[in-house]
């Protein structure tokens, strides 16, 4: 299972146990270098005292060596060992502990002085030795001489000592350091979960607390306090996305709800004039009156079947749109052509702000259906003596129409519902004429040419709708048209 705990607690264990080790092996290199720095040290100590206990006279070098000061020489376990050359090979003194053996004469110095170095003793087990050049010092009764001899060449000294202590050690230095990381291991191997369980909890609360929503609990909120910061956000996207759902849901449910109201009453209708021609099929002039109405019904529920399908392609992404020039003024005119005789009969003012050479790149059918659908909607809801105003603005590349009408039952709570479906507000925005699709179809209609179409109250008694995004024309392609 790809769980994060599983991977954090195994990435933890491997961490802490590989830091573990590098740092149990430096500890353990480092006292090593300081313990055997500490034998070689007794080494050098041991070869400088035989150092000052060598002598010459007269050409001849003389160890004044006693095992009473140097007990470790005459050790029958364990003992040290040293010995003495001249250059040509010939041994000048070695310690009891040889008897007939022989050290080897590895020198190695540096600018630092003599180093020491490992090797097999004479009794076969491994040691440790130092050697070191000199020339020995002159007998004090000698040295006022007047031409006392003096060696020439330097006298080679090796001294060797045996490594069990040091080795013994080095062994309790590992197994410690072996015994307390294997406890350190041990306990971490307690600790990472349960801190890895433990700082995960809120993880582990958000799961449960997310497996828990579902359709009918949308109303659901996540709680952000006492939240570790990197959660924090998570829970505001996730609250606002539930917001949106429980929208979404509302909407639907309002929707459905709407399609069976508007479409019960026609059915009721055409059942209606069903029954009654049914029960008198003789009456030719009933019948012919029914079936006029009954094509009236059809026509308004094709109206509404067609204006979801419109919907639903502008949503999916489906309405195909071509862009060309298209000429404002004569489009709004040719659009308020039939909307004449109901203009004249409500007794309305309209006014029209157009520049002649107004021109937008859009396709033209989707752009003539935002304008006739804007225009109509003004003048269906406008008051008797009532105006409407519709003006074309230009900035720079964009271009905005304002459409603006005379009301007297909206007011600012009505903005948001203007371009849902199915929405009028009784009894002026209620007709048997209009679904309630036209202003969420334009709406769709303007997101698909890249536009936005919004709602302002100009004042309590006038409403303006704006169409804002559109793209004007080039001048040449302006003037061409």
């Amino acid at each position: 299972m790809n769980s994060i705990r599983r991977r954090l607690t195994v990435g933890l264990l491997i961490g802490f146990c590989l830091l573990w080790a590098a740092g149990g092996t430096m500890l353990y290199f480092t006292i090593r270098e300081e313990l055997t720095e500490e034998f070689d040290r007794a080494l050098k100590a041991t070869a400088e005292g035989l150092e000052a206990l060598t002598t010459q006279d007269k050409g001849s070098v003389d160890v004044d060596f006693s095992g009473e000061f140097m007990p470790g020489f005459a050790r029958q376990r364990f003992p040290d060992y040293f010995q003495m050359w001249q250059d040509g090979g010939a041994t000048i003194k070695r310690s009891p502990s040889l008897k007939e053996g022989d050290l080897p004469d590895r020198i190695i110095s540096s600018a630092r002085g003599p180093k020491c170095w490992n090797l097999s003793l004479p009794d076969g087990r491994p040691g440790r030795a130092i050697g070191i050049r000199f020339v020995p010092q002159m007998e004090e009764d000698t040295k006022n001489q007047p031409s006392p001899m003096k060696l020439s060449e330097p006298v080679t000294l090796v001294v060797a000592r045996h490594r069990a202590p040091l080795d013994h050690r080095l062994h309790l230095l590992a197994t410690a350091l072996l015994l307390v990381g294997g406890a350190v291991v041990v306990m971490t191997g307690f600790a990472v979960p349960a801190i890895v369980g433990r700082g995960l909890a809120p993880l582990k609360r958000l799961e449960e607390h997310v497996a828990s929503v579902d359709a009918h609990s949308l109303q659901l909120r996540f709680p952000t306090d006492g939240l570790p910061t990197e959660l924090r956000p998570i829970c505001q996207r996730l609250n606002e996305l539930l917001a949106r759902l429980q929208a979404s849901f509302e909407r639907e449910r309002r929707f459905s709800a709407d399609v069976a109201h508007e479409l019960r009453t026609p059915i009721a209708e055409l059942r209606s004039l069903t029954e009654v021609t049914l029960k008198w099929p003789d009456d030719a002039e009933a019948t012919q009156g029914a079936l006029q109405d009954a094509l009236a019904v059809a026509l308004q529920m094709e109206s509404i079947a067609t204006g979801l399908l419109a919907l639903a392609r502008c949503e999916g992404g489906l309405l195909p749109v071509h862009l060309e020039p298209v000429r404002l003024s004569p489009l709004i005119k040719e659009i308020l052509q039939p909307l004449s005789d109901q203009i004249r009969a409500k007794l309305i003012t309209v006014s029209v702000v157009v520049p002649d050479d107004a021109c937008w790149l859009a396709d033209p059918t989707v752009l003539r259906a935002i304008f006739t659908n804007l225009l109509s909607n003004a003048v269906q809801y406008c008051p008797a003596s009532g105006s409407v105003r519709l003006t074309i603005e230009t900035s720079g590349q964009r271009g905005q129409l304002s459409v603006s009408n005379t009301t007297n039952d909206l007011d600012a709570d009505d903005l948001p519902h203007l371009f849902e479906r199915f929405w009028r507000k009784d009894p002026a925005r209620s007709s048997p004429e209009h679904c309630g699709l036209g202003l969420a179809l334009t709406k769709a209609y303007a997101e698909a040419l890249a536009m936005e179409l919004r709602a302002e109250l100009t004042n309590p008694k006038e409403i303006t709708l704006v169409l804002s995004g559109g793209q004007t024309c080039p001048d040449a392609t302006r003037g061409a048209g």
